[in-house]
């Protein structure tokens, strides 16, 4: 075993310092030298403006509206937003967004005479001043804003509503959907006792809103989702068959009306045609969508029955792991490895053999599969979260929309504090209606519930159906190509893209005839997901959707009644990556921080030989995300030739981390710098889901940078999967796509085979970025930067050099394991 274990990093307060960020550079002239086509763009912004006033004019509701302000691709970054001037927080507020480069902006008749005297003041010529000799572009503030815009349109009917009348009463039959329709508004009601504070043009919004409902009569009944400083204004609406009066709880979530007796949903064409049409042309009212249905993955157990197996003996001496599974139940066959169980589900309604078959891949999944396939070693507690009934039985535990989840909220809470588990094992997916988009509300919810309650839920990334299974995955790199370009319908299924949560797809197990080892399954979904980080964020073996004769799927475990069978889907690669992070939990004494347990796992991950030819650098990141984890063992104890440092903090406004360091000497060659590093940073900024594909409101990002002969420091480190050739400097959706903008987890390196120059002085920085109008949180935005320096060819004694000069430089270390004995955070 190796000496040469991750260190932590106690003094990282030492490292925080004083930040006035650069606020951007001057006015852009988004039309310089083009004064005509401006003149034309300046009129069609008028024109715009004023068929939203003559719409609010008219409008029987209120005279408020809210409009789409769609910038020009240039204009994405932060320092051109039309905000300064035009949609000032006091005149026309932005109050939320769609895709990226899609504002929502609140106006009024009042509000749209100012925008039109702020546009008016827009220079029609293109400016210039002198800058030492040489003409600039000078353009006003106004110019600049107006240019940024390329339409302000209208939020109408049909940006609302996807589906038809019909799809949405077929949907809602399914008693899976509560029946309820899901609607978000521009903005909340408050309680009526705050009425009084509002303007009249709110007053009338909220009360035109909440008395339409009111018209709808008896069985009209809607209520708030949930609650909660990054919530999206998400309601249930629903029609139900009864006397009941209406009713219409907007300022509190739906939780609290939990107790109403549930009654027969009412499907009449009549009251939806009309409920739709109210809503749709209701201004406060932002999307209409179909409730999602939960569902368990669809992965394949084989009909072929092997022998029992004897389930090894718990070591009362030893601890193990832990790892919760939600599910349908898991057999008792484990015995005394459940160490709890939440015992929703009545025995007749269980359909135990999925959870059975994941469970078993963390207790005993190395004696069935050896460790080239499952890196831990076997032993696991299982915590038994039986929450999804089987097929037909849905509806006799939950009657409610979105039930599912206050279950899963209040089961997390009391399994977390009794057990200590901060594992879940979530390989449930839900089936959307074709007409939703976005980041999904199960993915909000489920970010909410692992924010709050310090856990990790660990999720499949979904199956495909039958008829969309892609060909296997062939030997020649081009061909594999020509199959991922003809395949549809293989996307991650939701709540893969939980933003707080880690995503895995599956991979081919070695030893399968006519597969390709390692290599993505063909019946794994795939990236991409939001313009939001990278999802997937992992691999694992799953199984072969291809049987071999002999080995079958080639992954192996229990069914409910203690027999070998094989399977395969993502649902069974997830709990390898699970075991993986909750072996971390478990190896550290103490708690770990979110960030630190997701880094150590990422930071770790390699791409499989099958996909790591030049060729698939542009498609393997929406395969296999950061790649396979390594064992628990190989993370936490690393290796001689390198050393990982672990800086554990918050980000607070105006201060920055910088770390300066001198390069291991036995790398330093010729006075250049040899060697690898990597840099992973893992973060939970704000999130606001009210602003769309730009919910992730802070970007923390990271640099490692090497000093110049000038005494400047110079980034060395390209986000992993930057093209070759390509420069992603240039623009916001670059960024975004290449470089993790707006990522909580961001992965960089460079290997520098012929040294780089000329100094041997470094800096670690960790620095952010906040979106126009955000800003940091009082206690900051926790973050865990990991830093490996290693020798390629496995020679040097990086370990050793570096501890050294650490040292010297009084920076205190300690091994990962007994750090919490020290410093409160990990």
């Amino acid at each position: 075993m190796s000496n040469s274990p991750v260190q932590v990093i106690l003094n990282t307060n030492d490292f925080i310092q004083a930040w006035d960020r650069n606020p951007g550079g001057s006015n852009k002239d988004f039309f310089e030298g083009s004064d005509l086509e401006f003149v034309g763009h300046k009129k069609n912004i008028h024109d715009q403006l004023d068929n939203i006033k003559s719409a609010q004019i008219k409008n029987k509701f209120a005279p408020v509206s809210y409009a789409k302000v769609v910038l020009r691709q240039s204009a994405l970054a932060k320092s051109h937003r039309p905000t300064s001037q035009l949609f000032k927080k006091d005149v026309a507020p932005v109050i939320g967004a769609g895709n990226l480069g899609e504002l929502f902006v609140e106006l009024t008749p009042q509000s749209i005479d100012k925008i039109h005297l702020k546009v008016d003041r827009a220079e029609l010529e293109t400016r210039y001043k002198d800058v030492n000799g040489k003409q600039k572009v000078n353009p006003s503030v106004y110019r600049s804003e107006v240019g940024a815009i390329d339409e302000i349109l209208p939020y109408t009917e049909s940006d609302k509503r996807k589906f038809s009348i019909k799809q949405g009463l077929d949907w809602l039959k399914n008693p899976r959907s509560g029946g309820a329709y899901v609607v978000e508004l521009f903005d909340s009601p408050p309680p009526k006792k705050d009425w009084d504070t509002l303007p009249n043009y709110k007053l009338l919004l909220f009360k035109s809103f909440i008395e339409g409902l009111k018209e709808f009569g008896n069985g009209l009944y809607a209520s708030r989702f949930f609650e909660g400083l990054e919530s999206a204004y998400i309601y249930g609406i629903k029609l139900e068959k009864t006397e009941d009066s209406p009713i219409i709880k907007l300022s509190s979530s739906s939780s609290s009306a939990g107790k109403l007796e549930q009654n027969e949903i009412d499907l009449s064409i009549d009251r939806h045609t009309n409920l739709l049409k109210f809503l749709g042309e209701h201004p406060l009212v932002k999307k209409i969508n179909l409730p999602p249905l939960v569902t368990k993955s669809n992965s394949t157990i084989s009909s072929k029955i092997g022998n029992d197996f004897k389930i090894p003996e718990i070591n009362q001496t030893q601890v193990y792991p832990k790892i919760c599974i939600v599910d349908g139940g898991v057999s008792d066959v484990y015995g005394d490895w459940i160490e709890a169980r939440w015992g929703l589900l009545s025995p007749s309604d269980k359909d135990e053999d999925h959870g059975t078959f994941i469970a078993g891949l963390t207790i005993i999944g190395q004696a069935l599969n050896g460790n080239d396939i499952c890196k831990e070693a076997d032993g696991c507690k299982i915590i038994d979260l039986d929450l999804l009934p089987k097929t037909g039985k849905y509806s006799a535990y939950y009657t409610k929309p979105l039930e599912f989840f206050n279950e899963l909220e209040d089961a997390v809470k009391v399994l977390k504090d009794e057990t200590g588990v901060r594992v879940f094992n979530f390989s449930l997916n839900f089936e959307e209606h074709a007409s939703t988009s976005g980041y999904s509300l199960p993915a909000q919810i489920l970010d909410r519930i692992a924010d709050e309650n310090d856990i990790i839920f660990i999720m499949s990334a979904g199956n495909t159906i039958a008829t969309a299974t892609r060909k296997e995955w062939p030997e020649d790199h081009f061909e594999a190509l020509k199959i991922l370009a003809s395949t549809r319908d293989d996307t991650i299924k939701t709540p893969a893209e939980s933003s707080r949560n880690i995503s895995v797809t599956a991979l081919n197990p070695p030893g399968v005839q006519g597969t390709v080892p390692y290599a993505l399954s063909n019946y794994s979904c795939r990236g991409p997901g939001l313009k939001a980080g990278l999802k997937p964020d992992l691999a694992h073996i799953g199984g072969s959707g291809t049987k071999d004769p002999n080995s079958g799927h080639g992954l192996f475990s229990l069914n409910s009644s203690g027999k070998i069978i094989d399977g395969c889907g993502t649902s069974y690669a997830a709990p390898n990556v699970g075991k993986t992070i909750a072996s971390i939990d478990n190896e550290i004494e103490g708690s770990v921080s979110r960030e630190t347990l997701i880094g150590l796992a990422i930071h770790h991950a390699i791409l499989p030989s099958s996909l790591q030819d030049k060729k698939l650098r542009s498609v393997a990141k929406d395969l296999i995300g950061f790649g396979v984890p390594s064992g628990s063992e190989t993370i936490l104890e690393g290796d001689p030739s390198a050393i990982t440092l672990v800086f554990a903090n918050r980000i607070i406004n105006r201060h920055k981390m910088s770390f300066r360091f001198s390069w291991p000497s036995s790398l330093v060659k010729d006075g250049k710098c040899t060697g690898q590093a990597k840099l992973t940073i893992v973060s939970t900024p704000n999130f606001d889901y009210k602003y769309g594909t730009e919910f992730v409101r802070v970007n923390i990002d990271g640099f490692l940078r090497q000093q110049d002969k000038n005494g400047n420091y110079k980034g060395r480190l390209k986000a992993i999967y930057t093209p070759e050739n390509g420069n992603s400097s240039l623009y916001e959706k670059d960024q975004i796509q290449h470089s993790f903008k707006w990522s909580p987890v961001k992965v960089y390196e460079k290997t520098f085979p012929k040294g780089v120059g000329p100094t041997t002085d470094w800096s670690l920085d960790v620095e952010y970025l906040a979106r126009d109008g955000a800003r940091i949180p009082q206690n900051g935005i926790p973050f865990t930067a990991i830093l490996t320096i290693s020798d390629p060819n496995k020679k040097e004694p990086v370990f050793n050099d570096m501890r050294q000069t650490l040292q010297s430089l009084g920076v205190n270390t300690v091994d990962i394991k007994t750090a919490t004995r020290v410093v409160p955070r990990v």
